[in-house]
């Protein structure tokens, strides 16, 4: 069984109110199967996002159970698989030259980030999933702070505050943090001779990745 079926087998056996929409979503309005997860970083290749997500779930059902977190099934699958939901819709196939280590130029295969609805990260995440479902407060949690810690131009005392009252979401944290560490690799550019990079100029069709 692949991940793509995995998921939504998974996802399929949710009995809340909207599922099937979001489901609909995912997998005729999104790019949720497709997408990268990053343009230079982990799961930086097609099919990247939804690989990355269901890594996570994995490891966040494994520490529930470890360290008996009292998490439902059914929020872990929510959560880890809507988490990076801010992340769908954002990213653009497309060809660039360079100059690669030989002096050469060369064509490569790479994204270009675009956000048409910039707002935030695990915010937008919460916004859009429950443009479809209801998330209980555990579930926007997870959400909203499975980055961890903010930057250091945003207000900390909000996340310690967030940990103080939902621990849980310290789990979640890790497991983002090990899926784009240990599981997922970050890969070279395919390159192409430079007639390819004319022929998409021309034609507008991209080559296979």
């Amino acid at each position: 069984m692949s991940i793509k079926q995995t998921i939504l087998g998974r996802l399929h056996h949710i009995k809340r109110k909207g599922m099937p929409e979001l489901i609909h979503f995912l997998t005729h309005e999104s790019d949720y199967f497709t997408a990268p997860a990053s343009v230079k970083g982990h799961g930086n290749y097609p099919h990247g996002l939804s690989i990355h997500c269901h890594h996570v779930v994995e490891l966040l059902l494994k520490k529930n159970e470890q360290f008996q977190l009292g998490l439902p099934v059914e929020s872990i699958y929510l959560a880890g698989y809507l988490h990076d939901l801010c992340k769908v819709n954002t990213f653009h196939p497309t060809l660039k030259l360079r100059t690669n280590a030989k002096g050469e130029r060369e064509c490569y295969f790479t994204y270009d980030f675009v956000d048409p609805l910039p707002l935030g990260h695990g915010e937008k995440s919460v916004m859009l999933a429950q443009h479809y479902i209801h998330l209980t407060t555990e579930e926007m949690m997870l959400i909203r702070w499975h980055s961890g810690p903010p930057a250091v131009y945003d207000h900390s005392h909000r996340y310690e505050q967030a940990v103080q009252f939902y621990p849980f979401i310290k789990a979640i944290f890790t497991a983002d943090e090990e899926a784009a560490i240990f599981l997922e690799k970050t890969k070279e550019a395919p390159t192409f001779q430079l007639s390819v990079f004319y022929n998409w100029k021309k034609n507008g069709i991209l080559p296979k990745i």
